[in-house]
């Protein structure tokens, strides 16, 4: 499959990125090397990216913001993850992190600071937290080749009561970056995300904008993702990559650039279906090829033949209609 895309001259090599979904590797054992099966999948990629959903921290101190009433009726949870995990994030190649989500700041700025410190001495790259807002919503880069990919990665539910339990980051404090709009993309919204994407942009080839969103178990994307992954391409974003649901939703191509409302799981406690997607750009086209990936007692394994991402893109444009918009997974390359 195709795609127009305007990202890379013809003379180029091609470029290709893969996007996995929430990495969740709570009540994980360190032992089962969760992702190691998908090492060749993501290796044959230039980058590989995973949403870090749960913290990875020997931290014992919670955050305060999920009250113990929200934690018995499972309103919310509050998780981590054993740090040493990270050995096997980078052993199965995985260089690019998104941490713009619920759970990066279930325990505090103490916990954040040691998982970005390992991180960042195993190599791995990551956006969307930090010591303080404005470092929280910088991109991070990395270069491939002669190309450099920028990350941008926030928190994007709509309630502001939701965004705060998840403790955004402000001025003066470490947390997770946030786009507050509350739930509607008007004309102020859509100013501050050709700001934001824009200045990644300059001092970038590709944009990728990481939107941790959405409802829970629901296969079709709500209103509001589509409004705003919409506005995210028109701000200058290359790939809209879309993380929370933790089931896989439907995708479309919008003004030549894949929109991935969610990827699911990419590995997870309890077992799934789910699917990766290597996105590659050559010259001025975009093709997008599927991956299927079982998850079976908290590891991930590469599935052979058949589908896994829903055929959601023709109920996307029904519902949200735009003449700009195609279906990206017709046909479709799967492997």
């Amino acid at each position: 499959m195709m795609l127009c895309c305007s990202v890379l001259t013809q003379a180029e090599p091609p470029l290709k990125l893969c996007f996995g979904g929430d990495i969740m590797l709570n009540q994980v054992s360190v032992k089962a090397k969760p992702l190691s099966r998908l090492a060749n999948i993501f290796g044959a990629a230039d980058l590989a990216f995973g949403n870090l959903e749960v913290p990875l921290t020997n931290s014992k101190t919670p955050t305060t913001r999920k009250t113990a009433e929200e934690l018995r009726n499972r309103d919310q949870y509050i998780l981590k993850a054993d740090p040493r995990h990270i050995g096997d994030l980078k052993a199965s190649n995985i260089r690019l992190v998104a941490l713009g989500n619920n759970h990066a700041l279930d325990y505090g700025p103490k916990g954040l600071h040691e998982m970005q410190a390992a991180l960042t001495k195993a190599g791995i790259a990551y956006a969307g937290a930090g010591p303080n807002a404005d470092r929280a919503m910088s991109p991070a880069f990395v270069s491939r080749g002669k190309k450099k990919i920028a990350l941008l990665s926030v928190l994007a539910f709509m309630s502001r009561g939701g965004l705060w339990k998840c403790s955004p980051a402000t001025a003066k404090s470490a947390g997770i970056g946030v786009l507050s709009f509350g739930g509607s993309i008007n004309a102020a919204a859509k100013q501050k995300l050709k700001g934001w994407i824009g200045r990644a942009k300059q001092k970038s080839d590709v944009v990728v904008v990481a939107l941790h969103w959405g409802l829970e178990r629901k296969t079709l994307p709500t209103a509001y993702q589509v409004a705003l992954g919409r506005a995210c391409v028109e701000s200058g974003a290359d790939v809209v990559w879309g993380h929370h649901p933790h089931v896989l939703q439907g995708a479309e191509v919008f003004r030549g650039k894949p929109i991935l409302y969610s990827m699911g799981n990419l590995v997870a406690p309890r077992g799934g279906e789910t699917a990766l997607v290597t996105v590659s750009f050559d010259g001025g086209a975009t093709s997008v090829t599927e991956h299927r990936v079982a998850i079976r007692n908290g590891s991930a394994t590469p599935v052979s033949g058949g589908t896994a991402l829903p055929r959601l893109s023709a109920q996307i444009q029904k519902a949200f209609p735009s003449e700009h918009s195609v279906n990206p997974f017709a046909p479709r390359k799967v492997d």
